[in-house]
């Protein structure tokens, strides 16, 4: 409990341990599931847990893990918290498979049903694709060479990335199935070509409206965001079915007015497009002419990197000046499919993040009403082996892609569905055809793991995210003391931990509101960190933190110790600034300065 003592006891302990040989005993779980002492127990506890999970996962396990990633040693070396994490991660994957597998074999529901299964149950299935990404986010940024031998926690990765792939293919085959049975259509589901009249033009009726199209959010990523955003909105999450194919250019094409009435025509090159009452829709400039013909009242267009970190004056006043803001984003999409699966697992979340931000910029421009769409998912799960490559129909091809294949004729077989287009709602004479499960055809080129274009709920569920301002309520918050501590007054691995306390004085009036807040390392204004973990209160989907009091004293924030990864480290000795930011604000709480940096080995 005594922070300016931990580095003495940790040197100490250190010492006892070694003098008593504890690297060379073992223990039962019973007998060390208490003790923080030494760091051995805890690295004999984490390979014990490790252990259980393989095999079985149990909510108790993965509870107990989330105990310890709290507690002295994850608090005082990041690299124990980012273990516990992980640990974490990977049985909350197991456990999630074991429920949709229990689920799936109970008696058969119909399409609507398992779509509402899928996105709106108080405990969703999309769960098991929401784990998984954050189990390979922090798998692909975990430093295994530091942690060293850590062959069970791989192996407890790799049979959660198997359960996934079995459960997640079972899911998919399972909807797919009964969506055909449905003779896919589902009268009471919102479809992507209604959006834009069920909820953007009557939003622009009430005040500025913003609508975002982000390629590839998955329905699972904005109901993770949904539930990170503060209480200053409300907040509504709708699901939706994609227009097929689940591809960009057809499902950006349907986010616009007078989509409901499209018609899929093949734009040449084994390329597709929409008809939307005689206009081909191929590209962006298509789209943003489409609808700023479509509107009347004022239209600005932006990418939403443009809002990043904060607008410059021309887009500020231009978003001021509209009525409605279109804000379009391909970050998803682009990196994923350019194979390079580490740096896509590192960093797809940004995105999430990104949007969290720009919905404070938003709202500071008295932006009313905020509608964030996207025009497809994905699946994303290890490369296909040859077992799950499927051979194409053939026939008149239009466009074929891993996940689907769209044209005229050509062959049946069980691996896959056929259907018209017209069965989904849109004008054509064009058929397609999509694997079930998570197979894919045999096309060249494309990415290796990282596939949209089929009927999959996970292609094919898409969000609507609609944010409306709150009248501001005039809540004051009282100032708070803060005080930031690095783990190491020198940053020498990827790897550190930052402490954070904060207490308000007691003559202040109003409850202490503990903020969301985000951790920043910079060097000359450039942010070098990923954060990682934290001991509570981390938020999966923006890598932010929420705080808490202390439940016996109300003056005092809980403190919480931060694990942040240095992604891209200096080239040279330098110095750092650590930097506690409120994410609902963007104001600077608290800063240290003149950090040393020295990472000599990457």
């Amino acid at each position: 409990l005594r922070h300016d003592l931990r580095e003495s006891y940790v040197a100490h302990a250190t010492k006892v341990a070694q003098e008593l040989g504890l690297a060379g005993m073992s223990f039962a779980t019973e007998q060390i599931v208490a003790v923080e002492t030494f760091l051995e127990i805890e690295h004999l506890l984490q390979h014990h847990i490790e252990t259980a999970l393989l095999h079985q996962a149990t909510d108790y396990l993965v509870d107990l893990a989330r105990r310890r990633q709290s507690g002295f040693w994850a608090e005082q070396l990041p690299d124990v918290q980012a273990c516990w994490a992980l640990i974490i991660a990977a049985g909350q994957v197991l456990r999630e498979a074991d429920r949709v597998e229990q689920a799936l074999t109970a008696p058969a529901l119909d399409a609507t049903a398992m779509l509402h299964a899928y996105a709106t149950a108080e405990h969703p299935w999309c769960l098991l694709d929401t784990t998984h990404r954050n189990m390979e986010r922090r798998y692909h940024t975990f430093d295994f060479a530091a942690a060293g031998q850590q062959q069970a926690l791989e192996q407890l990765v790799f049979k959660a990335r198997d359960r996934y792939t079995q459960v997640g293919s079972a899911l998919a085959e399972a909807f797919v199935r009964c969506y055909q049975q449905a003779a896919f259509h589902l009268p009471t589901v919102l479809r992507q070509v209604e959006i834009f009249d069920q909820y953007v033009r009557p939003a622009l009726a009430q005040g500025k409206t913003a609508y975002i199209w982000v390629d590839a959010l998955r329905y699972e990523m904005a109901r993770e965001l949904a539930q990170t955003l503060g209480a200053e909105r409300d907040i509504k999450l709708t699901p939706a079915l994609a227009a097929v194919p689940t591809i960009t250019a057809i499902g950006m094409a349907a986010l616009l007015p007078g989509a409901q009435h499209a018609t899929l025509v093949s734009a040449g090159k084994q390329r597709l497009a929409l008809d939307i009452n005689g206009t081909i829709i191929k590209e962006r400039k298509d789209r943003i002419a489409f609808l700023k013909a479509g509107i009347d009242g004022t239209v600005v267009d932006a990418r939403l990197n443009e809002l990043m970190p904060s607008p410059k004056k021309k887009i500020r006043d231009a978003i001021q000046q509209a009525d409605l803001i279109l804000l379009t984003s391909q970050e998803i999409d682009q990196l994923c499919e350019g194979d390079d699966i580490h740096l896509a697992r590192r960093t797809m979340d940004d995105m999430l993040s990104e949007l969290s931000r720009a919905f404070r910029i938003l709202t500071d421009l008295h932006v009313q009403t905020i509608i964030v769409a996207a025009d497809h998912g994905y699946l994303f799960g290890d490369e296909l082996s040859d077992s799950m490559k499927i051979d194409v129909p053939g026939g008149d091809t239009a466009e074929v892609k891993r996940r689907v294949w769209v044209g005229r004729g050509g062959a049946a077989q069980a691996s896959y569905v056929r259907a018209k287009i017209a069965d989904f709602g849109l004008g054509s004479d064009l058929e397609i055809a999509s694997p079930v499960g998570f197979a894919g055809f045999k096309v060249k080129g494309g990415a290796k793991a990282y596939f949209h274009g089929g009927l999959a709920p996970q292609e094919v569920i898409i969000p609507v995210l609609t944010l409306t301002a709150k009248p501001d309520q005039g809540m004051a918050h009282d100032p708070i003391t803060w005080s930031l501590t690095p783990g190491s007054q020198k940053i020498s691995t990827r790897f550190i931990s930052v402490h954070i306390a904060g207490e308000r004085a007691q003559a202040q009036m109003f409850d202490v509101v503990p903020p969301r807040v985000r951790v920043e390392i910079r060097v000359k204004n450039t942010v070098i960190s990923i954060p990682t973990s934290a001991s509570y209160g981390f938020e999966e989907a923006t890598s932010e933190v929420q705080l808490a009091l202390k439940d016996a004293d109300p003056l005092t924030i809980e403190p919480n110790t931060v694990a942040l990864m240095i992604a891209n480290p200096p080239e040279e000795k330098t110095t750092a600034s650590i930097h506690l930011i409120d994410a609902a604000t963007g104001v600077e709480l608290a800063r240290l300065k003149r950090i040393e940096v020295a990472i000599l080995a990457y």
